[in-house]
């Protein structure tokens, strides 16, 4: 990878190019370190290299505008679009299995914001990787909350157990899933440990040698396209959602509020709300992703929330949202 880096470099002082792009290039040569970058050939170097200058040139465009939103280099910024899009893992697949009804219930007045890391009901950011298991992802991160709030012990729970063994709950792997599948497994056969049962980022055979750590007896499904229960529930435990982030905002955001016009609300990707609150006037849900903490706000994104009772939400967010009860 050094030698092809050079042999680039080299063409690029030996060629007659602007100043921008050396920058670019200067840009494009501390992302591959930053990020450990490995290409196997300098076509895809020079492919790369590429997509990476058009996303500079749409951060600075999108950023020229003053926004809720900022964008930046992040993991993904050498990545088309087309990439990104295709990279997204979570399918609506005909129905098998829904949760119970969550009847918007709460006892009190709610809170004006809720951040469930301060409770210690959230671990730390964690990364899928090259598969389209954000689903599994969502899942685990429902059933962490749950429990550590039920017990009083935040214990990292195994992707890869859902991965590997849910396919007979309507789960594909690494090519997609559902969160109400995976809550399903669980309340069926509990899950293992993360150290019992490492992320891989591929899909393998399952694995029954672990013994179950955690359970959960049954899960509720938000009203769709309520926001006010949604809130109510996120005041209670973290929630699963489905949103759409296969927008380029999405793809190279670091920081601030996604409105309605960053997002459509065509359902990819699983991600979990783990609280609310307010930035400048807008209020937001608060979402841990599964892209790594070098993405987004140290992993997480803001997006934009409202009190509507009749609206899908920013992004979908408000489609299909469930929870675990342990």
């Amino acid at each position: 990878m050094l030698s092809s880096l050079k042999y680039f470099s080299a063409l690029l002082l030996t060629t007659h190019v602007s100043a921008h792009v050396t920058s670019n290039w200067d840009l494009f040569q501390r992302f591959i370190q930053d990020f450990t970058r490995r290409y196997d050939s300098i076509d895809e170097l020079y492919m790369r290299f590429k997509h990476f200058e058009n996303n500079l040139h749409f951060i600075q465009e999108f950023n020229r505008e003053e926004r809720n939103v900022t964008l930046g280099i992040t993991p993904y910024a050498d990545m088309s679009h087309e990439e990104w899009s295709d990279s997204m893992g979570f399918h609506a697949f005909p129905s098998r299995y829904s949760c119970q009804t969550y009847e918007g219930s709460y006892d009190g007045e709610l809170p004006s914001s809720v951040d469930w890391r301060k409770n210690n009901a959230v671990t730390p950011v964690k990364n899928q990787e090259q598969c389209g298991s954000c689903w599994a992802f969502s899942t685990t991160g429902a059933v962490e909350g749950a429990w550590a709030i039920s017990t009083g012990n935040l214990v990292s729970l195994s992707e890869q157990q859902l991965v590997d063994c849910s396919t007979s709950y309507g789960n594909h792997g690494c090519n997609g899933g559902l969160m109400d599948y995976g809550f399903k497994y669980i309340m069926d056969n509990g899950i293992c440990t993360e150290s019992e049962y490492p992320y891989k980022a591929v899909g393998g055979s399952c694995q029954t040698t672990c013994e179950a750590s955690v359970e959960i007896s049954s899960c509720r499904d938000v009203t769709s396209k309520n926001q006010a229960d949604l809130q109510k529930a996120v005041a209670q435990t973290p929630v699963s959602v489905a949103i759409e982030a296969d927008t380029r905002v999405f793809q190279l955001y670091t920081g601030g509020v996604i409105t309605g016009s960053s997002c459509g609300t065509n359902l990819d990707h699983g991600v979990l709300v783990v609280g609310y609150g307010s930035q400048d006037n807008v209020d937001y849900w608060l979402v841990k992703n599964s892209w790594g903490s070098s993405w987004g706000e140290n992993g997480y994104v803001k997006i934009e929330r409202s009190s509507s009772v009749n609206d899908v939400g920013v992004c979908g967010i408000a489609t299909t949202p469930s929870f675990p009860v342990v």
